[in-house]
């Protein structure tokens, strides 16, 4: 993400002066991590507005409005969190100290969890443009097959939708269409192959058993729903008072150009 050391100072500075709160957020922040999903969104999809037309563009302009209000969420969630760091028992803590203790928080958003988000946001494009494709071609490729990559780290949502069969517009595609956890590397192959379809109750068990063990913010289809991250995803959990500024995108700027 490009956000620079004096960004970075003069951020933390404006929380603890109280020129940055929760209602008065920083666009610089907002944009430098919005700009960097895009990018993955991006990368995954196959290129920008520009590149598309059609139902592949009216997909890929919800994937990038979606991009921008989980950056808006992101940077209100991080501001707040950053703003309870500044007082203690004795009342407001000395910059030095809330700067310490702040830069570790600033780490823990913008590279830990943003390296995660960037992964989900390539896999999203990835699937979300596969998707367009899938309902093109359903007319003479109807049947979807769950390829889980096997290995070590392959997760339990993963391993029991592997090698399932199931017509593109099953249910089952509703919740459990990869990607299906964080850094999920599977996918779904299309085919024309009835011969392959899974039985009816093997399809249940697996969407039973791979819903009950998969995150909340993953029971989706990026491609059927238009976003990346779910409104079940903690930085859209906002205080009452706060869901008509949440809704407003926090008074942040979507633009409508890249």
């Amino acid at each position: 993400m490009k956000y620079t050391e004096k960004q970075i100072n003069a951020l933390l500075t404006g929380i603890y002066s109280g020129s940055i709160t929760e209602m008065e957020l920083p666009e610089s922040l907002y944009f430098a991590i919005a700009d960097y999903l895009k990018k993955s969104l991006y990368e995954g999809f196959g290129g920008t507005l520009i590149d598309f037309t059609g139902k592949p563009l009216e997909l890929l302009t919800e994937l990038r409005e979606n991009i921008y209000m989980f950056s808006g969420a992101k940077t209100y969630t991080e501001v707040k969190e950053f703003t309870e760091l500044l007082y203690n028992e004795d009342g407001i803590k000395p910059f030095s100290t809330f700067k310490k203790e702040a830069l570790g928080v600033y780490e823990k958003y913008n590279v830990d969890y943003l390296r995660t988000e960037y992964d989900t946001a390539i896999a999203s494009g990835q699937q979300g443009y596969l998707w367009t494709k899938i309902v093109k071609d359903s007319d003479v490729l109807p049947y979807l097959k769950f390829t889980a990559v096997l290995d070590k780290n392959t997760t339990v949502e993963c391993r029991h939708m592997d090698e399932i069969v199931a017509r593109w517009d099953d249910k089952i595609w509703n919740t459990c269409y990869p990607p299906n956890h964080w850094h999920c590397r599977s996918s779904v192959l299309q085919t024309d192959e009835e011969h392959l379809l899974s039985s009816s109750k093997d399809i249940a068990k697996a969407k039973k058993e791979t819903e009950a063990d998969m995150q909340d913010v993953f029971k989706m289809n990026c491609g059927k729903d238009g976003y990346v991250f779910k409104k079940d995803h903690p930085y859209f959990d906002v205080a009452p008072k706060d869901k008509a500024y949440a809704k407003n995108n926090f008074n942040l700027p979507i633009p409508t150009k890249d």
